[in-house]
């Protein structure tokens, strides 16, 4: 896939749309384009007289940039005032002012979702505009606006504060109308999983992928609040009420259901419950053959959205669940790859592979196991289960496949997104690739996750956490969410929250071992070695595989000066690296040699870390096992080979 030049900057996002378009054109086709074309010529005029650009068409709309909020609020005044002159064209607009990623192919990231979600708000010939923008006009004469104080969109991750162009001639939405908007979660849904009620218990992973399928295709759906796969597995086999789940989740209606697969025939029973009373608002089954199985996840969303979307926001006509093969049995495999992949285990990562594999093998063109087995790839090769360069060159090349299929799914760029970030090193494509997929989603918990680590190698710590406070947020009960985010709290030595966070895992999880090791890290940073010792050994005792621990226990040991377990724990390591030659232990063994003070060791070790490019390397200047290397000039020419920029101040 050749790769495009990109730039990163602030810019007025102006997002303009016709309302009512489908309809105009199921009424009168030749109307309805004259209309848009009307539209059209009237906002390329002004944007191009207010130094903007249009960056892309929709069928009824346009994303337009702008390098001056006053511009961009100027250009959508003129248009309005234009478009309110026969013919009439009913026009909302809406602009936001934000970091954005602008390359070859376009503008990418959260300012762009915001501008939409703040033009969603108006009505026609309504220009609204976000804080950000009112910050940059309120003291332009000329300007008047009415304010509506702040509300919680959908998939911004922060309070925004709304406002709307109150000039003679522009339409203003009343405050009910903007309440009703935002204030109300009604048009919400919780799809828990679906119960294997079938003989064989193996046939759980096909209940989880209807599960997983149902959520991808509701979630679609303009204006309804979804609740994230990952909270909602959160309460598989849960004995909770219904209303207590719904409470916990903060939605309206909750669909749950069971799957009972014998041989090639399949009954879905599905039942949508009113989280207030508990009573249900529809049920039914659904039988046929394994071949039928599109059909009933697509006919089970159509029912979802029907009951909890007005006639407003949803046509019945639309097709809502898009099946991505046509291949029953590489579906199959496919949910059986998911089964295991979402474990995050290698020993489950290695079985997702041979399932994804199967499933790509009977369908070509199946992007979803594709840019699964991508996943899989970067997974092993960042966490040194697997030789860098097999893993690396192999995860690119599935990355790039599921985007030359498919460039309009999250995951495909955030697959992407990961290759360009822990295999090659390059940041700007990382970054242009996580905000292409949460322009697609926003709600997209591993795009957030990604941008998260990439702030997190770069230095840019603000930004880091609050990509990773946006994960949790999108999925409160995601234990790995929480991890990363536990970890900013940690890199930004804020050593009480971040053990809160770790703590609120362990009460979600107490086998989730990854806690325990963050938590060994903690007191590490803290100089607490005694506390550190007793979480390390807690993390140790839920590990199988042997001779793990020796860089956990040999760091101890030598900030203990105690050489004799040292040479016990580097013996340790020598023994895994042997009896696991495709393991890349370059890092650990670095660990243990800075902690002793034997910096050249050390120094080569992290030399040929970065010679084959072990992921984990992207993150230096945040691991404080390294801090006693960092006023040797070999740390800097480190850094300068990864292509991290050189701190003025490294943390802690």
């Amino acid at each position: 896939m050749p790769e495009t030049s990109n730039i990163r900057l602030l810019a007025a996002i102006m997002f303009a749309d016709m309302v009512g378009y489908t309809r105009l054109m199921q009424e009168n086709e030749v109307n309805a384009k004259m209309l848009r074309d009307r539209q059209r010529n009237v906002v390329d005029e002004k944007i191009m007289e207010y130094r903007g650009q249009v960056m892309q068409y929709y069928g009824d709309g346009t994303l337009s940039m702008f390098g001056s909020a006053i511009d961009a609020v100027k250009a959508a005044r003129e248009i309005q005032l234009e478009l309110k002159n026969d013919p009439k064209v009913p026009l909302r607009i809406g602009i936001h002012l934000g970091d954005v990623v602008y390359d070859d192919e376009g503008i990418y990231g959260d300012a762009v979702n915001l501008a939409a979600r703040v033009q969603g708000l108006g009505v026609p010939g309504s220009v609204m505009i976000s804080g950000k923008v009112f910050d940059e006009i309120k003291n332009h004469p000329g300007i008047r606006v009415e304010a509506f104080g702040e509300h919680e969109l959908k998939n911004v991750f922060q309070t925004t504060s709304i406002f709307a162009v109150a000039n003679e001639g522009l339409e203003v939405p009343t405050q009910k109308h903007i309440r009703e908007l935002t204030g109300s979660y009604q048009n919400s849904v919780a799809v828990l999983p679906f119960a294997n009620f079938s003989a064989d218990p193996e046939n759980e992973y096909f209940s989880d992928g209807i599960t997983e399928e149902i959520i991808n295709a509701v979630v679609k759906v303009s204006d309804l609040e979804v609740a994230s796969r990952t909270s909602v597995f959160a309460y598989k086999k849960t004995n909770k009420d219904i209303r207590e789940i719904a409470k916990e989740l903060n939605v309206a209606t909750v669909l749950e259901g069971s799957v009972r697969k014998a041989g090639d025939r399949i009954r879905v029973t599905a039942q949508l419950i009113n989280a207030e009373d508990g009573f249900h608002i529809w049920s039914e089954n659904f039988d046929g053959q394994m071949r039928d199985i599109f059909e009933v996840q697509d006919e089970i969303s159509q029912k979802i959205v029907e009951k909890l979307e007005s006639d407003a926001f949803f046509d019945n006509e639309v097709k809502i669940y898009e099946a991505s093969t046509d291949s029953i049995v590489a579906y199959n495999h496919y949910l059986q790859g998911l089964f295991y992949w979402n474990k995050r285990t290698p020993e489950g990562v290695f079985k997702a592979m041979e399932f994804f594999q199967k499933a790509i093998n009977q369908c070509k063109t199946y992007t979803n196991a594709f840019s699964a087995l991508a996943n899989c790839y970067t997974y092993l090769g960042a966490v040194g289960h697997m030789e860098s360069n097999k893993a690396f060159e192999h995860a690119e090349m599935y990355a790039n496949k599921s985007v030359e299929l498919n460039s309009t799914r999250a995951e495909s760029f955030v697959a992407l997104g990961f290759v360009n970030l822990f295999t090659k090193w390059k940041f700007d494509r990382a970054e242009a690739n996580f905000r292409k997929a949460i322009t697609l989603e926003p709600d997209n918990t591993d795009a957030r996750l990604g941008l998260g680590y990439l702030y997190r190698a770069l230095g840019e710590y603000d930004k880091m956490q609050h990509h990773f406070k946006a994960a949790v947020k999108i999925d409160p009960l995601s234990l790995p969410a929480k991890l990363d985010y536990a970890y900013s709290f940690l890199i930004n030595e804020d050593f009480g929250k971040a053990k809160g966070v770790f703590d609120e895992i362990l009460e979600l999880d107490p086998v989730f071992r990854s806690a325990y090791e963050g938590l060994a890290f903690l007191y590490i940073q803290k100089g607490d070695l005694e506390r550190a010792l007793h979480f390390a050994n807690k993390y140790l005792n839920l590990v199988t595989a042997p001779n793990t621990g020796g860089a956990f226990l040999g760091y101890i040991a030598a900030v203990q000066g105690d050489e004799g377990g040292i040479k016990e724990n580097l013996a340790k390591l020598d023994r895994r690296q042997k009896e696991n030659p495709e393991m890349n232990l370059h890092i650990d063994f670095a660990i243990v040699y800075a902690a002793r003070g034997d910096k050249d060791i050390a120094f080569r070790y992290l030399n040929e870390a970065v010679d084959k490019r072990i992921g984990a390397m992207i993150f230096l200047e945040t691991m404080t096992v390294f801090k006693s290397l960092e006023d040797d000039p070999r740390y800097i020419e480190l850094l300068k080979r990864i292509g991290l920029p050189i701190p003025t101040q490294i943390p802690g």
